[in-house]
């Protein structure tokens, strides 16, 4: 069976996990989170691990990332990573993701790797203003990650807006379909499906 394979990337915090669930649920997807394959930082002091520059491509693992992909796409499940982002390493914990007829990769970097954004069908970058991003990156490490205020607007200051014009920005004229991670989810969604009817046959 044909799998389709589809890459979303953008800036930190632009709308991107929003937008892969939203297609998730219209498409028969599994999402891949680029986000679960940092690499892991055991073997360094909890107080380095939090100096690493996590916006740096190198950080992921993606030979790994790439292979998971490619044993999905073949039909085969995969234990995946997850990280722990209260700790900055990856956890001993593993979760099992079966394949299904659509595989969706989410991340800052999805598309920033020549062989992984080769193989996808479909590319799409999120495209949101700076302060957007700061104030829902804020929100998101503050609540849900445990990080202090202060530490999360020094890391986009420092690492993740020059990182982000680096490495990601460039990204968005390679994509297929660029979106606004400012409007209602559904236009966004609206666009993808119909630039996959119209460019690519997804399997019913």
């Amino acid at each position: 069976m044909y799998r389709t394979t589809i890459g979303i990337a953008g800036g930190s915090a632009s709308g991107k996990t929003t937008l892969a669930d939203a297609l998730a649920a219209r498409l028969e997807a599994v999402i891949i989170r680029t986000d679960d394959y940092y690499r892991p930082l055991d073997h360094l002091p909890f107080e380095e691990r939090c100096r690493v520059n996590f916006d740096d491509p190198d950080a992921i693992d993606h030979e790994l990332l790439q292979q998971h992909i490619e044993l999905l796409r073949a039909g085969r499940a995969i234990d995946a990573p997850r990280y722990d982002f209260s700790k900055h390493t990856r956890s001993p914990r593993r979760h099992k993701v079966l394949p299904r007829k659509t595989v969706m990769i989410e991340g800052i970097f999805s598309l920033c790797y020549t062989p992984i954004r080769e193989i996808c069908d479909v590319s799409i970058f999120v495209e949101t203003g700076e302060e957007e991003c700061l104030r829902r990156r804020l929100d998101r490490d503050v609540r849900e990650r445990g990080r202090d205020e202060k530490e999360v607007l020094a890391r986009f200051r420092n690492q993740v807006t020059p990182m982000f014009y680096r490495f990601v920005q460039p990204i968005r004229d390679l994509a297929d379909v660029v979106v606004s991670g400012e409007v209602d989810t559904d236009l966004n969604v609206a666009a993808v499906l119909n630039f996959i009817d119209d460019r690519i046959s997804v399997p019913a």
